[in-house]
C-alpha cells in the first residue's frame, strides 16, 4: 500500500510539472511572500525558521520590521551573520526550532565538503532525508517554537518556515496551541517527495489548516 501510495504521490507531482501547475503555484507564493513584506511596517514581528544564509531574511529585514532567524548549520549561521550585520533589527538565533527543546543531530548533504555554501540548504534534524548522511552530522541546539512564541508574548505578521522535514511536526504542534491565533500568514516548504512518510501528516495539516482563518498558510513557498 505504501509504495502504490508513493507512485500516486510521484505521478500527481509529475503532472502538476507537465501542466504547469507546480511553477504557477511557486509564482504565486512568491509573489504573496513579497506582497507580505512590502506590508510590513516598523514595529511588525516577523520570524524565519531555516534561514540558511539570510537572503529571505535580509528582504525582511529591509522592511524595518523586527526580525527573529532561526538558523542551526554553523557554517551557514556565519554567513547568515555577515550578511545581517547592516541591519540591528535582525535578531539571529544559532539553533533549529522544533517542536520540542534539546540537543540533536544536523544531518548534512551527503557532498557537503566539496561545496559547503550551497549544501547547507538540505541540513535536517531528519535522518533519513534521501540527499544526506551522517558523515558530515553536527550537534545542534533546537528550541521548543511554541514555548518560544508564549514566552516572546507578541504578534508574528509573517512566518517563514524551511526547515528541512522538521516542519511537520513543527506545525503539528503549533496548530494545537492557541499561540497559532497570534501569526497572520506563514510560508511553508514542505518535503514529502523527500520524506514520503510524511506525507500522509501533510495532508491532514492541510485539511486542519483550511477549516482556520488564522493563521493563513501558503504551502507551496520554495
Amino acid at each position: 500500500m505504501m509504495v502504490l501510495a508513493r507512485i500516486r504521490r510521484e505521478a500527481a507531482h509529475l503532472m502538476r510539472k507537465l501542466t504547469g501547475e507546480k511553477a504557477r503555484a511557486r509564482r504565486a507564493a512568491f509573489a504573496a511572500f513579497d506582497a507580505a513584506v512590502a506590508g510590513l511596517r516598523p514595529g511588525d514581528l516577523v520570524i524565519d525558521l531555516g534561514a540558511n544564509v539570510g537572503v529571505f531574511t535580509e528582504a525582511m529585514a529591509r522592511s524595518g520590521a523586527d526580525v527573529i532567524a532561526f538558523e542551526p548549520d554553523p557554517h551557514a549561521f556565519g554567513l547568515l551573520s555577515v550578511r545581517l550585520a547592516p541591519w540591528p533589527n535582525a535578531r539571529l538565533v544559532a539553533a533549529a526550532a522544533g517542536d520540542k527543546a534539546g540537543s540533536f543531530q544536523l544531518y548534512r548533504h551527503r557532498d557537503f565538503a566539496a561545496s559547503p555554501d550551497r549544501r547547507t540548504t538540505s541540513s535536517t534534524l531528519i535522518a533519513d532525508k534521501r540527499n544526506v548522511s551522517a558523515a558530515h552530522a553536527v550537534t545542534v541546539e533546537v528550541v521548543d517554537f511554541v514555548a518560544f512564541l508564549r514566552d516572546l508574548d507578541r504578534d508574528v505578521a509573517v512566518l517563514k518556515i524551511d526547515i528541512e522535514g522538521a516542519e511537520v511536526a513543527l506545525l503539528e504542534r503549533l496548530l494545537a496551541d492557541p499561540v497559532a491565533d497570534r501569526i497572520g500568514q506563514i510560508f511553508v516548504e514542505t518535503h514529502e517527495r523527500m520524506l514520503p512518510q510524511l506525507a500522509s501528516r501533510t495532508a491532514a495539516l492541510k485539511r486542519l489548516a483550511a477549516g482556520r482563518a488564522k493563521p493563513v498558510i501558503n504551502w507551496d513557498w520554495h
